[in-house]
This record gives structure tokens, C-alpha cells and sequence, in this order.
């Protein structure tokens, strides 16, 4: 369970604010590195949340789709929405916490965890991320042999390219301890088993269409949909809020998006795929 968020009450507006971005690279990864269909896969969407992506993949009737998710709320959300299930399709939810993984060895075709990571380390160094490992261990087992495992991520340095991340300084100092950079991404997956394939950065943060708003950070409904501010204290909202309302005032406030936003450079998110490499 994240310490983070609390996703039992955001699963509520959850979906108003995001949407499963480049869902469609995840299943072209998928399909190139296992040369199977969707439709002959069996698939696993860890820390699925409120169902986005797995509501993409159901398009494509694959022969069995697990959800599972660390929040009863976002599973529930989840099987609201998807209610529509091919009829070729195993369709099932879990409740677990990670990194514990209720399924047998040697399950899944493909597992994908999309903007989980970040979530698993409860008091993070920034240096090791033993739950992370961990984690990665569980998904190889089960994994079947030349399955692949998809994750949408975002680094130290994406960090640094969101404008709002700067509006509260030592909450940024935070989040860099939280995000694991490409190399320490690598590390992690070699150590559990997992061989890394294929590794990119997307340009556009298409999984919050309201990220460039400038008045964003005025309100709570755009804070509780992005994980950062949920680390923050009351005094340091307090500040933001007056900070952002005086630029505002002042005519600046999108001059200071302008001037510290560089997704164009370093990326929104981190997307990788590793294997499980036939023995």
C-alpha cells in the first residue's frame, strides 16, 4: 500500500485526470520481445489502479488479464469499468501489497507496472531500493520463460523537468530518492534476473492532459492526482499556494512554467522492457 497517496479516496476522480499513456508502445514492446499476439497472451497489470491500461488491452481480447492492486478502492473502480469482457478473455482481480505476488510460477506472458515504482520504497536513500529488487524477483518468477515485463517509470532527472516540482524545493529533494535513474533502473532488473531490452524517454506528459496548467497547483483536485504533492507539508502548500498566486497577480506565472519546464529535453516518463530469458 502506498504511504504516499491515499488511492481508496482518489480512486474516486482518478480516471478525470489521467489516461493510460502509450499504452500502445507497451503492447508493440510486448509483442515484438515474446513474438506473440496480445490475443494469445496472458497478461498481468501490477498496481493496475483504476484499470486504464487494462482497459486498452482488453480491445485486443487477450487470453487472460490479471489485475492487482495494493488499493481495494482502485480495484473496485476497476471492475466497475470494465464490465465489457470479450468472451475469449480470463478476466480477474487480486488485492495484494508488493511486493507479494498471489500467482504461480511461470504464469504470465507479459506483466506491466505503470507509475508504481516509486511508490514501493517506504523510507527511500536514494541509493538502494531492496522492495524494488524485490519486487523484480516476484515478476520473474512469474513470468513464464521469454516473457517480458513493461514499466512506465519516471527519473531524477524528468523530476527536474516538471515546472511545478520546483514551485516546493525540498519536496523535490525528496522525490530525486524516490526515482531510480536509468542505470540504477538496469541494476535493479539485472540483480533480480531480468535482462533490459529496450529503453526510451516519451516527450509529452499524455498521462495528465491538465500537467501544463499554471494554476494547477492552486488547486487540491489537480494536486491529489499527481503523487508529489502528496508528500508535502501543510506549511510548504501554504507557501506554494501564496507563491503561485502572487505571480499570478504579478503576470509572471507562466513565464516560470515557461522557464522550468523541459519535458522537450529529458522526457516525461522512462519506458523499458526486460525479458526472462529462456534457460
Amino acid at each position: 500500500m502506498s504511504k504516499i497517496t491515499d488511492y481508496n479516496d482518489i480512486s474516486r476522480s482518478y480516471d478525470s485526470v489521467r489516461e493510460p499513456a502509450d499504452a500502445c508502445i507497451l503492447k508493440s514492446l510486448m509483442e515484438s520481445l515474446t513474438g506473440k499476439c496480445v490475443k494469445d497472451m496472458d497478461i498481468i497489470d501490477i498496481g493496475c489502479g483504476t484499470g486504464n491500461f487494462s482497459e486498452y488491452f482488453l480491445r485486443f481480447e487477450p487470453r487472460s488479464l490479471a489485475l492487482m492492486d495494493a488499493s481495494e478502492g482502485m480495484l473496485s473502480k476497476a471492475k466497475e469499468k470494465l464490465q465489457s469482457v470479450p468472451p475469449s478473455t480470463n478476466l480477474s482481480f487480486k488485492h495484494a501489497v508488493l511486493p507479494n505476488m498471489p500467482y504461480e510460477d511461470n504464469s504470465f506472458d507479459a506483466a506491466m507496472m505503470n507509475l508504481v515504482l516509486h511508490h514501493l520504497e517506504q523510507d527511500p536513500d536514494g541509493k538502494s531500493f531492496p522492495k524494488i529488487v524485490q519486487t523484480f524477483k516476484e515478476v520473474l518468477r512469474i513470468l513464464k520463460p521469454g516473457g517480458v515485463l513493461t514499466i512506465i517509470s519516471v527519473t531524477p532527472e524528468q523530476l527536474e523537468a516538471n515546472w511545478f516540482a520546483h514551485l516546493v524545493p525540498k519536496n523535490k529533494e525528496r522525490w530525486h530518492k524516490r526515482f531510480l535513474s536509468h542505470d540504477q533502473l538496469k541494476n535493479c532488473l539485472s540483480e533480480a534476473g531480468l535482462t533490459l531490452k529496450s529503453a526510451y524517454n516519451t516527450l509529452t506528459a499524455s498521462y495528465h492532459p491538465d500537467h501544463s496548467n499554471p494554476e494547477g497547483p492552486l488547486s487540491e483536485a489537480w494536486r491529489r492526482s499527481i503523487s508529489f504533492w502528496g508528500t508535502c507539508t501543510e506549511d510548504e502548500i501554504i507557501d506554494m499556494v501564496q507563491n503561485v498566486t502572487r505571480m499570478k497577480n504579478e503576470g509572471t506565472l507562466q513565464e516560470y512554467v515557461d522557464t522550468h519546464e523541459k519535458l522537450g529535453i529529458y522526457g516525461a516518463l522512462h519506458i523499458s522492457a526486460s525479458k526472462k530469458e529462456v534457460q
